[in-house]
């Protein structure tokens, strides 16, 4: 179901973006051997094929391509890329390209200019790549072979800074420019980050980071960068602490929305909620929560009203179970018919533990849980009260017969459980509880319940 809404996403996503502009592309393709190329085209995190075409008498493939948008486009074989190329303001014009990548643009300068560029940046990763292997060769002049390279990039780099001054407006320029992130010198001391300065630094980087970046460029959303751009933004110079990443989201659509680049924001807006949903940890749901609150009326432009209603819904069942919020008393029986009141059990933390008898990664991973549980139940004055949703109720038994934890171990059905509103779609599922049964973190890794129980503790321990 979510990999379906998934492509619903990813469709109307592109089609609300797309502006009206028709083409007329051909491509003669020099020592060719197939009969059949592919058009492949970016939007954000996806890429699709957008068209085929078979060759012409005259040896070429024709393209008419109406209402695409500006941006990156892929020219693929049967088997594998061939190279990219631009839609741009250029509307008819041919491109000629033979195997040892020289090439011959008519009537479109943007493309001229940017396999020109693509000509030279290879030249240069080619010699980066002949440079590391002979380098690392026995008896290699490695000083000689260094300022070879050195060479070489001075010259690539020179290079740039004339096809930037000369193509100010090319894709490939915006593109660069906008990634061409800088900091104050006072953070460096001789070229390296001074000792002590790594927090400050990540910040001013993340707060800084898209100063650079054309919002008003909408041609940017159809090439593979953008996406990778943010990922960096948001995955690793954003600390991963759910209310630090909200912010970096909350200052990334601030940012955008004010720089008149709202269709990156909203573009944002949908990847998360085309992604997060299916991520079953506490620090996902956060961030999912934050998103659905915010700024779900904005993803009403490019969602049908079923998926508006489904992450309405979905919240809904989330929102009872995220950090801070009291766990309902559960109460259910074991395999002795024994009652267990979940409230009844004073400890300063619980892990409420969902799992299957018949499930793998239960079993694969059920040795860090026995191994926590041995080692620092008593110096956390922890207890595990779990909750065995096999349907199956003979095995289940069988198997804790066979091999009994040493923890409460109860038996319910899914059905059973829907009285507490439990999201049971996988196993093993895992919450910690403080004393007072408040929700401290929800988990699908065991290795989670450790470093959660042992945070809280330093921290209480602390004041």
């Amino acid at each position: 179901m979510i990999r379906y809404l998934s492509l619903i996403v990813t469709c109307l996503l592109c089609v609300n973006l797309t502006a009206q502009n028709s083409y007329k592309v051909s491509f003669f393709i020099h020592d060719y051997n197939y009969d059949s190329i592919y058009i492949e085209g970016y939007c954000g995190s996806k890429t699709s094929v957008m068209d085929s075409l078979k060759v012409s008498k005259d040896g070429g493939f024709h393209w008419t391509a109406v209402n695409y948008p500006m941006g990156m486009y892929m020219v693929k074989s049967p088997k594998g890329d061939l190279f990219s190329f631009l839609l741009d303001i250029s509307k008819d014009f041919s491109i000629e390209i033979y195997q040892d990548g020289e090439f011959f643009v008519k009537n479109s300068t943007e493309n001229d200019a940017y396999f020109l560029y693509q000509k030279e940046n290879k030249k240069t990763q080619t010699a980066m790549y002949y440079y590391k292997i002979k380098a690392n060769a026995k008896d290699a002049n490695v000083d000689s072979l260094r300022r070879n390279i050195d060479s070489v990039i001075d010259d690539f780099q020179t290079f740039q800074r004339s096809f930037f001054k000369t193509y100010p407006y090319n894709l490939i320029t915006v593109v660069t420019d906008g990634m061409n992130q800088s900091a104050p010198s006072f953070f460096f001391e001789n070229g390296a980050l001074k000792k002590g300065m790594e927090r400050q630094y990540a910040y001013y980087y993340r707060k800084h980071y898209w100063d650079r970046f054309h919002f008003k460029d909408r041609r940017i959303l159809y090439t593979p960068y953008f996406i990778k751009q943010f990922n960096i933004y948001i995955s690793e110079i954003t600390e991963q602490i759910p209310d630090t990443v909200c912010n970096a989201l909350d200052e990334f659509v601030h940012k955008a929305d004010s720089a008149g680049g709202k269709e990156y924001a909203d573009y944002v807006i949908a990847w998360y909620l085309d992604n997060l949903p299916r991520l079953p940890f506490s620090f996902n749901e956060i961030i999912y929560s934050h998103v659905i609150k915010k700024y779900l009326d904005r993803a009403s432009s490019y969602l049908p009203p079923s998926m508006i209603e489904f992450h309405q819904q979905n919240i809904e069942k989330i929102e009872p179970f995220l950090p801070g919020n009291q766990m309902p008393n559960v109460v259910l029986r074991d395999f002795e018919n024994n009652v267990h009141r979940l409230y009844s059990l004073k400890k300063q933390y619980t892990v409420l533990y969902f799992f299957s008898t018949e499930c793998e990664s239960c079993k694969k991973n059920l040795d860090e849980l026995k191994s926590f549980y041995k080692d620092y139940k008593d110096k956390y004055d922890v207890e595990i009260y779990s909750i065995d949703i096999d349907p199956d109720y003979a095995m289940s038994k069988a198997r804790q017969s066979a091999e009994p934890f040493d923890w409460i171990v109860t038996h319910a059905t899914v059905e059973e459980l829907s009285a507490y509103n439990f999201q049971l779609d996988h196993t093993p599922s895992l919450f910690i509880l403080d004393e007072n049964k408040r929700i401290l973190n929800k988990t699908a890794l065991y290795e989670h319940v450790k470093k959660s129980i042992e945070f809280d503790y330093n921290t209480k321990h602390k004041q």
